[in-house]
């Protein structure tokens, strides 16, 4: 694989190993939603109850990863993430055999808790392990991991459905995580010592450093924006779209599908672009200004609709080419510090955009106002370039932590 040309075979095995796992703490996120109608009907639940169960999940999640990331510091970040793992995976198993809502719930939180340990234990480790000349195709292959997790979710969670039932389905994908995490374990002496524990003042961070650090208070408004500039996309640009071009529903969910696959198809040549550029803000700056430009027109009215269909998807592969050029930037801003505990703490803004935006979205819709869904993204996206241009500037003194 193109990708991984240039990696030792440690580093190869690792960022395989970390990769399968981040897939599978993403197809966790999204094993019940493609079986909602089954286990409704099965549990005698409405859907608005299991909204609240999947919500759980995403709480516990986005609170624990800060906390997680300091865990990681202190104990390491091997044993972390085989706890973690198992414990995601061995929740959502357990699914299988629950008879009450209440179950679900206490279930669904253990499974959040488990995925919290992924982002700060993974960075940690892959930054541990990888040479910093081949970190960025490592970081991308990570994200595309994560990103297949998202897209082959339904069709796996319906296929073993459709083969056996929805208990026997969910029994069988959390079974595979409980698996991993043998498998990781077993692994130990080809993970080593990345995401080792640091020694106690030995570029540690807390939480005082981190909310008072104008650089990684820029990536966790960084990320928190351009997951709002995408949630517009991907929740509500099948609705605007229709109401914009008079198109069916099945025309405008292909749109939507052509700018995700755009998206995750740009991930892996980002990571080679990440690793061949010392000017990654540049990078984010001219991609968000011209996807900024894109998304607008896309919300004016009179164009025909393949123009529009080209712009997403191109607003969609310039999307997904920064990511790792993003990421790079959070490693380099924080040398000698815990790289995963900075992660951890930037990424919980992927989900404060997610929580805050569609309100914002939906309200514009609302106001038979389709258009402005895609210049809110726009706008979000200018907020993207406002604080990627000062993080390209700040450079954290030697022997700092921030």
């Amino acid at each position: 694989m193109a990708m991984t040309l240039g990696m030792g075979r440690r580093e190869t095995q690792v960022v395989g190993l970390i990769s399968f796992a981040h897939m599978l703490s993403h197809l966790y996120m999204l094993v019940l939603p493609p079986l909602f109608p089954v286990i409704r009907a099965d549990l005698g639940l409405d859907y608005a109850a299991l909204g609240v169960a999947t919500a759980v999940f995403a709480a516990f999640t986005g609170v624990l990863q800060t906390p997680m990331g300091f865990v990681c510091e202190r104990i390491g970040s091997r044993p972390v993430l085989v706890c973690g793992l198992f414990l995601n995976g061995a929740a959502i198993a357990l699914v299988s055999v629950i008879d009450s809502y209440w179950q679900l719930i206490a279930l669904m939180a253990l499974a959040g808790v488990g995925s919290s340990v992924f982002h700060p234990a993974d960075y940690s480790i892959l930054s541990g392990t990888v040479s910093e000349k081949r970190l960025g195709r490592a970081f991308s292959i990570h994200t595309f991991g994560g990103s297949i997790g998202f897209a082959v979710a339904p069709f796996v969670m319906v296929t073993l459905y459709e083969l056996t039932n929805w208990r026997t389905a969910v029994a069988i994908v959390g079974g595979i995580g409980v698996a991993l995490s043998i498998v990781l374990l077993a692994c130990s002496g080809v993970i080593g010592e990345g995401g080792a524990p640091k020694k106690r003042g030995a570029g540690s961070l807390t939480w005082r450093d981190m909310v008072t650090s104008p650089t990684v208070m820029l990536f966790f408004t960084f990320y928190a924006a351009s997951s709002a500039a995408n949630a517009g996309i991907s929740q509500f640009a099948v609705s605007a779209l229709i109401d914009i071009y008079g198109i069916s529903l099945t025309t405008a969910n292909l749109a939507l599908t052509v700018y995700m696959i755009a998206s995750l198809i740009a991930v892996l040549p980002g990571g080679l672009l990440a690793d061949y550029t010392k000017h990654h803000n540049l990078t984010l700056i001219a991609s968000f200004t011209v996807s900024a430009a894109m998304i607008a027109v896309v919300g004016l009215s009179g164009l025909p609709f393949w123009i529009a269909l080209v712009l997403l998807a191109s607003v969609g592969a310039l999307r997904g080419l920064v990511n790792t050029s993003r990421d790079i930037m959070v490693r380099h801003a924080v040398p000698g510090a815990s790289v995963g505990t900075v992660f951890a703490f930037v990424t919980t803004g992927f989900m404060f955009g997610q929580a805050v935006s569609p309100t914002i979205y939906g309200l514009l819709m609302d106001g038979a106002s389709p258009g402005m869904v895609f210049w809110a993204s726009a706008g979000f996206s200018l907020i993207c370039i406002g604080t990627a241009i000062p993080a390209g500037w700040v450079r954290p003194a030697a022997g700092k932590p921030v």
